[in-house]
């Protein structure tokens, strides 16, 4: 008897020991769950902040365009929304501090609410100075218009080659008439970013856009036809090199609360 108590008493360091290292294993675990909860909290914290919306639908808070091109392209923005109720947006940041584009303007666009609730008709166009990135955001409802491949084709083509001359300005104006001509199917430019001379001019373009938003308003009838002739003033006074005096453009049509399905393309310049 008292040499099977000295065995069964022999296993309790054994017993102690394996506690012990179970305990400094959990421990460590714990700690483990509490640094990944503490970086979560922190990352989460840091994210970029969305601005208020606020009924403006040029947002530049990296202060690259100047206030004229900014009520231009309000403009032409308000004469889309009147003419086809399809709600594009523009927002240019200085950097995403970190956070990736694609998920930077999914919280853009779900916090401003683009795009109608029955058509999910709603288009960002996202700039990053600082990180060299653009993105544009389509929403459900015009995904089969303005597709993947040709949102990176309006970036690539259109808006990079501008942007890595610093022509900021221009490579918006650009992006945004490129997005409305391709939203109505009206844009084709399959040409690589350097082109040769004696193409069509970007006058006849800007002329195209410009005899369908007035037709477009026109047809609304009423208080619509100004609206499209606003916003030809603002094409051929923006693109085509003059300047156009005007405030910002507010009001309450915005809110909708279109869909968003990750459609469209980020790219770089």
């Amino acid at each position: 008897m008292q040499l099977s108590r000295s065995k069964v008493g022999s296993r309790h360091p054994d017993h102690r020991e394996a506690v012990g290292k179970f305990k400094s294993l959990l421990h460590g675990l714990l700690s483990s769950v509490y640094c990944l909860l503490f970086l979560s909290l922190n990352f989460s914290f840091a994210q970029r902040a969305v601005p208020d919306h606020g009924g403006v639908w040029v947002h530049d808070e990296a202060n690259v365009l100047s206030p004229s091109t900014k009520a231009q392209l309000e403009a032409v923005l308000k004469a889309e929304r009147d003419s086809t109720s399809n709600q594009i947006a523009v927002l240019i940041v200085p950097s995403l501090e970190g956070e990736d584009i694609d998920g930077y303007g999914i919280r853009v666009v779900d916090q401003w609410k683009l795009g109608t609730k029955d058509n999910d008709n709603g288009v960002l166009l996202l700039v990053a100075i600082e990180d060299r990135k653009v993105r544009i955001e389509v929403g459900q409802g015009l995904e089969g218009v303005l597709t993947d491949a040709l949102s990176s084709r309006i970036n690539r083509n259109e808006i990079a080659p501008r942007f890595r001359q610093g022509d900021y300005e221009g490579g918006v104006k650009a992006g945004v008439v490129s997005i409305i001509q391709a939203i109505k199917g009206q844009y084709v430019n399959n040409d690589p970013p350097l082109r040769k001379r004696g193409g069509r001019s970007p006058l006849t373009t800007i002329i195209i856009i410009i005899v369908l938003l007035i037709v477009a308003s026109r047809r609304r009838g009423g208080g619509g036809g100004i609206g499209g002739y606003w916003a030809a003033g603002a094409l051929m006074g923006g693109l085509g090199g003059g300047r156009s005096s005007g405030g910002s453009w507010g009001g309450s049509d915005f809110g909708g609360g279109g869909s968003f399905g990750g459609g469209g393309s980020s790219d770089s310049w």
